[in-house]
């Protein structure tokens, strides 16, 4: 079994089998695979591709790069042990069938097996650019508590203040916000999610039958929320509020 292990802290939380998955997505979104939380991570971040007998990893674009032992690539084919690093996340490669590759030294450079310029064609960078990069970057900022919510108009009471970096919409107790009624069976689980960026909110659809609408709009997303726009996930309907939201 081809297997990816994902660690956090050195502890592994999560385990695909890559040979039954020919695309695995990664990124921030809540729509891929596998979804790190973290503001590191781009929302479409990087994929593992199946490519015959061979699993390559790509960086799709993101800003803050994929490392693949400890060097940044663009695109690498992969190797037994081969460690991926994205954000504060750990992702690590096994396959006995394949040898554990030897870790490249610094420096900025470009290399490729002899005679091909394709698929094995990796660009480097040394880490320590992107070190210097975060911590003069820092973290960034939380947005201020409760000043963004969703108020219940239909499905429930009161209000949910938008805290968290991810509030989950679906039918069972698993999601922050839980969705009832009789058709409540067919909203996925989550069936939406709202994530925080730092100056606004976006809402998409995840899952099940029940689509997301926002102000009668059906929604795949990822579609900024608005101040006072109305969301509609199946009984449950919801007002947006941003105190203080700039005009879009």
């Amino acid at each position: 079994m081809i297997r990816l292990l994902v660690k956090f802290k050195d502890r592994t939380i999560k385990e695909f089998a890559l040979d039954r998955i020919d695309r695995l997505s990664i990124g921030r979104n809540p729509t891929h695979h596998l979804v790190i939380d973290n503001y590191a991570v781009s929302g479409n971040h990087a994929a593992i591709l199946k490519q015959g007998n061979r699993y390559v990893l790509k960086d799709t674009n993101s800003k803050n790069g994929t490392f693949l032992n400890g060097l940044t690539v663009q695109q690498a084919t992969l190797k037994n042990g081969d460690i991926i690093t994205i954000g504060k996340h750990t992702l690590v490669f096994l396959d006995r069938g394949r040898p554990r590759p030897r870790l490249e030294q610094g420096g900025l450079k470009t290399s490729a097996l002899p005679g091909d310029p394709g698929p094995d064609h990796t660009m480097f960078m040394d880490t320590e650019i992107y070190r210097r990069m975060l911590a003069e970057s820092g973290d960034i900022p939380e947005l201020p508590k409760a000043r963004s919510y969703v108020a219940f108009l239909a499905g429930g009471n009161g209000r949910f203040d938008l805290v968290k970096s991810l509030v989950t919409i679906g039918r069972t107790h698993r999601c922050d916000i839980v969705i009832g009624g009789l058709f409540s069976f067919l909203a996925g689980d989550p069936a939406a999610a709202i994530s925080k960026t730092p100056q606004h909110h976006y809402i998409s659809g995840v899952s099940g039958w029940i689509k997301p609408k926002v102000n009668g709009q059906t929604v795949r997303g990822p579609v900024r929320l608005k101040d006072m726009d109305v969301i509609k996930i199946g009984a449950v309907v919801l007002q947006y509020a941003s105190e203080g939201q700039a005009s879009p």
